[in-house]
């Protein structure tokens, strides 16, 4: 048996990578980092963001240690579901981190699907979005290793140079401040070689020979331009504009047929391969601004609550919040919601589907489609 199967995000579940390391303060407030949480920033109070003044550039100790405990409880409820866990490596310390082009400081390996995915027998590592992540699948390295030796296959997309030059700004309009990032970006360096390849896995959804993918600028499209012709004829690679970047959190296919979203409007934005299906829009839960403005920094919309993890097509796991409504609207597919704490997720930028990879399901590659 290969220690590395998986062709889609819902058949039954055997072994999983779940993320682990709580960072108590934000990364390098560089262009990378203020481009890839543009639309959070700009909803909040940007300047403060940019300048890292207080409370903004810490992340509360009482919210490492609540995340660590909802997340603890995740992996004992997949424990007893019989799946097997798997943690990466912890950074000991942040430390900064430097290339000949730029610095920043490194980040743990807490959402793990951003920047890896399993299509099929192989581990597909993407290009780095933000700088502060580009060291950040070392500490899954013991793992994909062990895969590797195991039998899979392990590759990774080219490692962008990262010069500021090399991220695309189009997607950003004038109103949305779009001048402020052209500020941050210097002066023309001799290592510029235009756009670059970047994008994160979390971008991508599987779906048998077929994979959707958000690509919104084209850091993004070389991305699934790269994609698309390493995984050769077997699949096809559908482009889609739905959000800036992770579509987890917007569209998540749960069986063949059935679909959440997360905004009425999405399912007239899907491929028409996707117009046939049952697409269920989840509404978000009522919250006081009181309630929202209470835990301070914010790096994911809220919809990043609505990000399910798939334990088989009739069990899926979901945050407590939302089991009542998604057993309500599932019924009639047969599906089943668990809802387990995930209190803060949007202060660590991920649901229950952005901390895991699933590495093996039972299941074989089908096309869904045709």
């Amino acid at each position: 048996m290969n220690t590395v199967n998986s062709h889609n995000e819902w058949d039954p579940l055997e072994e999983v990578i779940v993320g682990d390391g709580f960072p108590t303060s934000l990364p390098l407030l560089d262009l990378s980092f203020n481009l890839f949480f543009h639309d959070n920033l700009r909803n909040t109070n940007q300047k403060q963001y940019e300048f890292g003044n207080p409370p903004y550039y810490s992340i509360k100790k009482r919210h490492c240690e609540e995340h660590s405990e909802d997340l603890e409880k995740f992996c004992e409820l997949l424990k007893s579901l019989n799946i097997k866990v798997r943690r990466p490596k912890k950074p000991q310390r942040l430390e900064q981190i430097k290339t000949p082009l730029w610095s920043s400081n490194n980040h743990p390996a807490l959402n793990v699907r951003d920047m890896a995915m399993i299509v099929g027998d192989t581990i597909i590592e993407s290009s780095p979005v933000c700088r502060f992540r580009y060291f950040e699948n070392d500490f899954l390295h013991h793992l994909f290793l062990e895969y590797f030796k195991g039998g899979s296959k392990w590759i990774q997309s080219p490692k962008p140079l990262m010069t500021d030059n090399s991220f695309d700004l189009s997607y950003i309009n004038e109103d949305d401040g779009k001048q402020h990032y052209i500020d941050l970006q210097r002066k023309t360096h001799y290592m510029d070689c235009g756009y670059e390849i970047m994008f994160d896995t979390a971008n991508c959804v599987r779906m048998g020979k077929h994979i959707l993918m958000n690509v919104a600028n084209e850091n993004q499209k070389l991305g699934a331009q790269w994609l698309q012709n390493t995984l050769g004829n077997d699949y096809k690679v559908l482009t889609v504009s739905l959000t800036d970047s992770h579509i987890d959190s917007s569209f998540l296919p749960l069986k063949p047929g059935v679909a959440i979203v997360t905004r009425e409007y999405i399912k007239e934005k899907l491929p028409p391969e996707l117009q046939s299906w049952d697409i269920i829009y989840i509404p978000m839960r009522d919250r006081s601004e009181e309630d929202y403005k209470s835990q301070g920094i914010k790096l994911a919309s809220p919809r990043v609550e609505l990000n399910v993890f798939s334990i088989s097509p009739e069990l899926i796991v979901c945050h407590s919040e939302y089991e009542k409504i998604l057993n309500k609207l599932l019924k009639k597919h047969n599906i089943e919601a668990i809802g387990t704490p995930f209190r803060h997720c949007e202060i660590f930028s991920g649901g229950h589907h952005c901390t895991t990879l699933d590495i093996r399901r039972k299941g074989i590659l089908e096309n869904y489609f045709e």
